[in-house]
């Protein structure tokens, strides 16, 4: 996704000079079969994920929008309601990797590689990665994901709910074709 690239030396001694400052990251490790495994239960093998993520608690964004539009209940309930009265099949779904692709950021950040390191590469300790797009831990990724989708969604013909900021629906000639809810990268949608 072309998140991030490096700076060092001179070039990043004079961005600090300018007053920017650097955003620590570290390596988050998960294994996404872990709820699988029970006590006495068979052999579930590990799916190992790591993620490179910002510390956000240490970044300074006086005047940036930090929130992220989620779709309220009674939209939820609506489209679920819409989705039964006609039968139709609710489907779900998680965007993979979803914050690469929002809106490319109108700001500097720095972000210091983690003490652990990154693989491939060697000697960071006069390196920083600049953020092309929003990176997991900063505080306005979720906004910029949400802005990005948004405009993939109007562009695709929805209209955004007057009342409810992320629920949408398609239309043709009154009839309503399809209902969409968002809840950060989760999606909830029913079509006919």
């Amino acid at each position: 996704f072309f998140a991030a690239h490096f700076v060092r030396g001179q070039e990043l001694r004079d961005l600090m000079k300018e007053g920017h400052q650097l955003i620590p990251t570290q390596w988050i490790e998960t294994d996404k079969n872990e709820h699988k495994r029970r006590e006495g239960g068979p052999h579930v093998p590990p799916e190992l994920k790591s993620r490179l993520v910002a510390c956000g608690n240490f970044e300074d964004t006086p005047g940036i929008r930090t929130d992220s539009p989620t779709c309220d209940l009674e939209g939820l309930n609506l489209e679920v309601a819409w989705a039964a009265s006609l039968g139709l099949k609710l489907v779900s779904a998680d965007i993979r990797n979803a914050y690469f692709q929002g809106k490319v950021l109108d700001r500097l950040v720095l972000l210091k590689p983690p003490r652990t390191g990154i693989p491939g590469q060697k000697d960071l300790d006069d390196a920083a990665l600049v953020a092309r797009v929003p990176i997991y831990g900063l505080k306005d990724s979720g906004r910029q994901f949400w802005k990005e989708l948004r405009e993939v969604i109007l562009s695709a013909g929805m209209r955004v709910n007057k009342y409810i900021k992320a629920f949408y629906s398609f239309h043709e000639r009154g009839d309503i074709k399809v209902m969409l809810a968002i809840h950060v990268d989760d999606i909830l949608y029913a079509c006919k």
